[in-house]
């Protein structure tokens, strides 16, 4: 690839700095492993005790990592990859429905960019992925550890929230990982606006979804899961589609989904009429059509 549809890691971080003053730390660099790692070893870390919010970004991943183990397939200039720290005080039993919790403020604050007329073209597959059209735009890793030090009570957690989004070449990785992928310089031009100025936008983006997770968690850790059934049915990519449940390389279930619970599990009516839910983990989601599973 020719460019970089980034700016620099120091005007990435400048930016960042003047629109996150609520954050303790923010950091933006060319490359490094993994910034879900880094933010995990920061909580883990017995010698210095970290603070939060905490946001860290590169330019390039070389160990990026997804959902059930996966590699996160970036390269470098094309891809937007980013991760932020948040303090959560929730039994471990509540932490799970962070990760759809997440998918739905990303695309919610995705759709926002984008012109009223097109923002249906974005929609999130449960537990997180974010589709545009039938192609996978962006995909988040949510992982959590208990802090080494400063940690307030047994419910306290760091909750580490990693996303991954294509900007450009999704024709070539489609290509490469045999699967539909979108990319933010196709949704640009399909709103007839110059994918060359993106750079202009990206850390202003990433600003306005690092905010609207912490306040998203802050109401999840008040008031439950409640409030965002009705969000994520706005932006729900499998509403009362065929789906079958894939684990360890067999489908152990299939039906209709129709929705999430008050826990955030994805309910899916068989065809017997009973209602089952499932619970974000080891599992993949396909629908009837779809290649491989997501």
């Amino acid at each position: 690839m020719s460019q970089s549809f980034l700016p620099s890691p120091e005007l990435m971080q400048q930016t960042l700095w003047s629109c996150l003053p609520e954050f303790a730390s923010v950091q933006w660099l060319e490359q490094v492993n993994s910034t879900n790692i880094i933010l995990l070893q920061d909580a883990k870390s017995e010698e210095q005790e970290s603070v939060r919010p905490a946001l860290v970004g590169a330019h390039y991943q070389t160990s990026g990592r997804g959902r059930l183990g996966r590699k996160w397939a970036g390269q470098q200039g094309a891809t937007l990859m980013f991760s932020c720290a948040y303090d959560v005080h929730l039994s471990p039993s509540r932490l799970p429905a962070l990760a759809p919790l997440a998918g739905i403020v990303a695309c919610e604050q995705l759709r926002q960019a984008l012109e009223p007329s097109m923002q249906s073209s974005l929609s999130m597959k449960w537990p997180n992925d974010i589709l545009y059209g039938e192609g996978k735009l962006s995909g988040l890793l949510v992982e959590s550890v208990r802090p080494i030090l400063g940690r307030s009570s047994n419910q306290h957690h760091t909750v580490v929230i990693g996303m991954g989004m294509n900007l450009a070449d999704a024709e070539q990785l489609g290509a490469h990982l045999g699967r539909k992928v979108a990319d933010w310089a196709s949704v640009l031009r399909d709103m007839h606006k110059d994918e060359q100025l993106m750079s202009q936008s990206m850390a202003h983006l990433v600003a306005r979804i690092a905010k609207a997770w912490g306040e998203a968690i802050r109401l999840y850790e008040l008031e439950g899961f409640a409030p965002f059934i009705e969000r994520h049915r706005v932006l729900d990519a499998l509403a009362e589609q065929e789906i079958l449940v894939w684990q360890d390389g067999k489908v152990i279930s299939q039906g209709t989904a129709v929705g999430l619970d008050e826990q955030a599990r994805l309910l899916v009516r068989t065809e017997q009429g009973e209602v089952m839910p499932l619970l974000n983990g080891e599992i993949s989601i396909r629908t009837q059509d779809a290649d491989i599973p997501a």
